[in-house]
């Protein structure tokens, strides 16, 4: 099983080496928004805005579906039960102490797997550590203006769980679900969220393998989003009733 692991999260680390070779202030900023695109209301919002169309009501509810099958399945299921540590504090136990108090209840798990991992995988660690370093990204002037998101204007270490990445997962569902109603306006839309998950890994809070999962599951999540609205607008049509008008 260590053999299995450490041959993961070797894999994991050469990526990073990759990327946080091409490194620089321009690419943190540019990762910076294009992560904020992936939060979590921005797609929903968007989702909600095509509802109230009709050539896009039917994209607006795929898109609502899949990113709440996401929500259960990715956020709810999958992170805790897998519980995996991110790669900002399994290898940097300093960067874990300095977050203790965001962590709350899961510090000690957290902790935990440090150490076994920093006994493990030794030379892992050192590379890590080597290769990283955190981009703390900050518009203090803007927040001054926008004191309302000032929170959202820093990029911080997050605190759930690593795998799979649900700005990943939520972003693929999101394509998928447009895909499904403009080939157009999806494929452009599966570019963002590549880019998306890329910038994930660039800001080193999620391995390689947590983005390619959360693609890989974002999609199944976008496909039962428009099958799922798909035979509830059949039905809808077929009974006939004031609802058909909002699909005809």
């Amino acid at each position: 099983m260590d053999a299995f692991l450490q041959s993961i999260y070797e894999f994991d680390l050469s990526v990073f080496s990759a990327v946080f070779s091409i490194a620089n202030d321009v690419l943190d900023h540019i990762m910076f928004w294009l992560t904020k695109l992936g939060d979590g209301m921005i797609m929903p919002i968007v989702g909600v805005i095509l509802l109230f169309f009709k050539k896009t009501r039917k994209a607006g509810m795929a898109m609502l579906g899949a990113l709440l099958v996401m929500v259960i399945l990715n956020n709810e299921i999958l992170k805790p039960m897998i519980a995996r540590v991110r790669p900002c504090f399994i290898f940097d136990p300093v960067a874990l102490e300095a977050n203790k108090a965001e962590l709350g209840s899961k510090f000690d798990k957290i902790l935990a797997t440090v150490n076994e991992y920093a006994q493990r995988f030794p030379e892992l660690k050192a590379k890590w550590i080597e290769g990283y370093k955190f981009p703390e990204i900050g518009y203090p002037n803007l927040a001054e203006k926008l004191p309302f998101i000032a929170s959202e204007l820093t990029h911080t270490m997050p605190h759930s769980w690593s795998f799979p990445s649900g700005h990943t997962s939520s972003s693929f569902a999101f394509a998928t679900a447009v895909f499904a109603n403009n080939k157009k306006w999806g494929i452009a839309a599966y570019v963002l969220a590549a880019l998306i998950g890329f910038s994930r890994i660039y800001l080193g809070v999620h391995y390689c393998t947590d983005v390619l999962a959360g693609a890989v599951l974002g999609i199944v999540y976008g496909v039962i989003g428009v099958l799922v609205v798909g035979a509830i607008i059949k039905l809808i049509k077929k009974k006939d009733n004031k609802l058909s008008k909002l699909f005809d």
